[in-house]
């Protein structure tokens, strides 16, 4: 199928990367594997197609008005389909916090203040359809070179830099506070949707996505939220318990986000498909597990739980259903 437009074929989701095993790490043969920075942003594609480019997220969400700065983009190529990553740059390295303010706008006026300030580039990384040609059939070679030769977009844009020796990369990227890397398969085709085993990505910082099934007040202002009540998906219907989670929720604006979409999903009882700990239970208010959101945290128990698990952002982009353990 060669999806001339997006929006007309409706659209679909990106090819996603299976975590590597830490204890064996990334498979290290430069011939066979590509290796590339794992960038701290949000995955879109961008379908550009006469002048114009439109964004959408992994959750098949249409996210072009929150990022007006790449419109520009679009006045480069007539008709592409690009698969890659928005980022705000600091100092050269992506802030997922400032790209957090980003990615609920949706009025006009109030997305271009904010790119006028932290402007977002596009780090893309494949090209699945060119000039009315569907690539995804083609192997990530060939696909790379046809990113390759498109000129240059202007400065929203930028191409993901590959590399042939994982090991330098894994210091490299280790030094420098960048996420981690990805190894994809030169000979592997492009398969929308589905988590490969073709692409393998290694983190150095521990970021799992979350789904929250309650919240619990601060101690002394009942308004305030003072923890999360997390799960993860580990099979349809089944809710798994990730623990409780109070660092990083003291900023106004997820307070204010996180209450907003918590209120009108108040429920009963508990959403976990196990018993709550009574510790962990007392006073919570119990809520429909579908805010989807970011914990960085230093590992999980035995028990499924997230070792100190930080909120990191709430992540718009993902569907509950998406929500399984890194």
């Amino acid at each position: 199928m060669i999806y001339t437009s997006l929006c007309s074929d409706g659209a679909m989701r990106p090819m996603l990367a299976t975590a590597a095993d830490p204890d064996r790490g990334l498979p290290a043969d430069g011939e066979r594997w590509a290796y590339e920075v794992k960038w701290d942003g949000w995955r879109v594609l961008a379908d550009i197609h006469d002048g114009a480019v439109r964004l959408w997220s992994r959750s098949e969400r249409e996210i072009t008005a929150a990022f007006p700065e790449l419109a520009v983009i679009g006045q480069a190529h007539s008709d592409v389909l690009i698969d890659g990553e928005v980022v705000i740059l600091a100092d050269g390295v992506p802030s997922f916090t400032a790209l957090a303010d980003r990615i609920h706008v949706s009025d006009p006026r109030r997305a271009s203040a904010l790119a006028a300030r932290n402007p977002a580039t596009l780090i893309a990384f494949d090209a699945l359809r060119m000039y009315g040609v569907d690539l995804m059939a083609r192997s990530w070679q060939e696909r790379r070179a046809a990113l390759e030769r498109l000129p240059a977009s202007g400065e929203h844009w930028q191409l993901s830099p590959i590399y042939e020796d994982v090991d330098v990369l894994l210091e490299a990227t280790l030094e420098q506070g960048l996420e981690g890397v990805v190894a994809k398969r030169r000979s592997s085709v492009y398969r929308p949707g589905a988590r490969s085993s073709d692409w393998r990505k290694l983190a150095h910082r521990r970021v799992q996505s979350v789904v929250i099934g309650g919240w619990r007040p601060e101690v002394n202002d009942r308004n305030q939220i003072g923890a999360l009540l997390i799960g993860v998906w580990s099979a349809p219907g089944v809710l798994r318990f990730a623990g409780r989670m109070g660092s990083g929720l003291t900023a106004a604006g997820p307070q204010a986000s996180l209450r907003r979409l918590l209120k009108p999903l108040e429920r009963d009882k508990p959403p976990f498909s196990e018993e709550v700990p009574r510790a962990d239970a007392r006073g919570t208010t119990w809520v429909e597990p579908v805010v989807v959101v970011d914990a960085r945290h230093l590992g999980r128990t035995e028990g499924g739980r997230l070792r100190q698990p930080v909120f990191r952002g709430i992540r718009s982009d993902l569907e509950p259903e998406d929500v399984r353990y890194e």
